[in-house]
């Protein structure tokens, strides 16, 4: 299926290709000054699925481009066909990790997740955030009541659609990402790699 084997691992594929997440939340409530806006991140990148080694899937094209407050618009394109563009957010959490919040442009609409790191070549890695099937407990429940979700639903079938229900804030996102029964149940080999196509200096990458 070409990039849709590609589409299948990526952090957006709820909200950039039409297909369910396996992870959603409502949108959480971030002002700009929780935001980080990392020098070089926005520009033109080649997209891979993550981890390469266990995948065929030939790259694709993205774009990230700042949209100002600290917000920027991720976009893939196969030749002219261009899919819908999906806004990211990052937030250091309290690791000092970045957090990814994908969201639909359009206000309202479920948000995804995912951990961000740059790497030593100048590349973007997503990793999708996701459940482990084995850890989705009561544990896990109590934790997300904790720190502000109303409720969740942990899904069932071929693709567990697990969706949580209430407004994350910066803090509660926080202090979810520092607390060990819902860290201990993540489940992040999966997502997509951003390879930059041009180095800083202006020289292709080879």
């Amino acid at each position: 299926m070409k990039s849709s084997k590609l589409r299948a691992g990526l952090l957006l594929i709820g909200l950039a290709f039409g297909l369910a997440a396996c992870l959603s939340s409502d949108a959480p409530t971030l002002a700009v000054e929780d935001l980080m806006e990392p020098a070089g991140f926005a520009g033109t990148y080649y997209a891979t699925d993550f981890p390469e080694e266990k995948s065929n899937t030939p790259a694709i094209d993205a774009t990230m481009e700042a949209l100002g407050d600290r917000a920027f618009r991720l976009t893939f394109m196969e030749g002219e066909h261009k899919d819908a563009p999906v806004v990211v957010r990052l937030l250091r959490l309290n690791d000092g990790n970045l957090l990814g919040v994908g969201t639909d442009p359009e206000p309202d609409k479920p948000a995804v997740y995912a951990l961000v790191s740059h790497a030593a070549d100048g590349s973007w890695v997503f990793r999708s955030v996701d459940f482990r099937s084995d850890r989705r407990t009561t544990k896990l429940h109590d934790a997300l009541m904790r720190h502000g979700a109303r409720a969740v639903t942990f899904g069932t079938g071929d693709i567990e659609l697990n969706e949580i229900k209430g407004s994350f804030s910066a803090a509660n996102l926080r202090a979810l990402f520092s607390d060990p029964d819902f860290t201990e149940a993540l489940e992040t080999g999966r997502g997509f790699r951003l390879s930059p196509k041009t180095a800083a200096s202006g020289i292709a990458l080879q």
